[in-house]
């Protein structure tokens, strides 16, 4: 080998560290580069609040832990993305959710939840069904304006569960009355069973129901008690349909029983 030849190779060397060198060096800007961003990320997507609206019976503080229900649900990125996904979860007693963000660090939750036809008085608490007879909201707070449920003998009333009842095409009876009072704005003060009957109770007011309720019964109340204010007695309806019109009064009735 000759002297030039070895001069040219030692030269060489060199460069080649030294492009070695600019590699390693781009490697650990990229890495610190991705670093600084996921710190980022962590930092300006750390969950600081979340804000709840459209609830009225169910609590924030449920909704906000069925929310943050994992470990990573402290990053508003990563809750919106398991709810895009499906896989946020979801209160039985609502029937939307709806996540989205407010800002980088508030997460805001919007909620419609199932309405109530009426409750259960369980010893010193209020049990609230939906119209399928689920118990959605139980405490000792009472909401105005809904019938309570009595005269049916039910089993175990737990949250979220179904009101399972002995009775049960009478029960049914009485969910579909709790339903239709809604509908037309009633608002009767209780259904009670009584003989496998079925009653509602507003005021000084008594409506027989019979055993069969339907849409039309219940459609023909609100003008009748109209014309029946300041009265006392009971209101039969309990033969009422498309065929037989027939409506009657019995002013005295409700103090005999008394």
């Amino acid at each position: 080998m000759g002297r030039n030849e070895y001069q040219e190779e030692e030269a060489a060397r060199p460069k080649k560290k030294k492009k070695k060198s600019h590699k390693v060096y781009a490697f650990m800007v990229l890495v610190m580069g991705i670093a600084i961003i996921a710190l980022a990320v962590l930092i300006l997507f750390y969950v600081q609040k979340i804000e709840v609206e459209g609830n009225e019976y169910c609590k924030d503080k449920e909704i906000i832990n069925t929310v943050q229900n994992d470990r990573f649900s402290i990053n508003s990125l990563y809750i919106l993305g398991k709810y895009a996904l499906g896989r946020g979860g979801q209160l039985p007693c609502l029937d939307s959710m709806k996540v989205s963000m407010k800002t980088p660090w508030i997460v805001k939750v919007k909620v419609k939840e199932k309405p109530i036809v009426g409750y259960i008085y369980a010893g010193n608490e209020y049990a609230y069904f939906d119209k399928e007879g689920m118990i959605v909201y139980k405490g000792a707070d009472f909401i105005e304006g809904l019938p309570c449920i009595e005269g049916i003998e039910t089993g175990d009333i737990s949250l979220y569960g179904t009101i399972e009842s002995k009775d049960k095409s009478i029960f049914e009876e009485m969910l579909v009355t709790s339903q239709q009072v809604k509908k037309y704005k009633i608002a009767p003060d209780k259904i009670v069973c009584k003989d496998d009957r079925i009653y509602l109770y507003k005021g000084t007011i008594r409506i027989s129901l019979g055993n069969s309720v339907s849409s039309e019964q219940i459609a023909q109340i609100p003008p009748i008690l109209e014309k029946l204010e300041g009265k006392e007695g009971t209101l039969h309806l309990e033969n009422y349909s498309e065929g037989n019109t027939t409506i009657t009064f019995n002013a005295e009735e409700i103090q005999e029983e008394n």
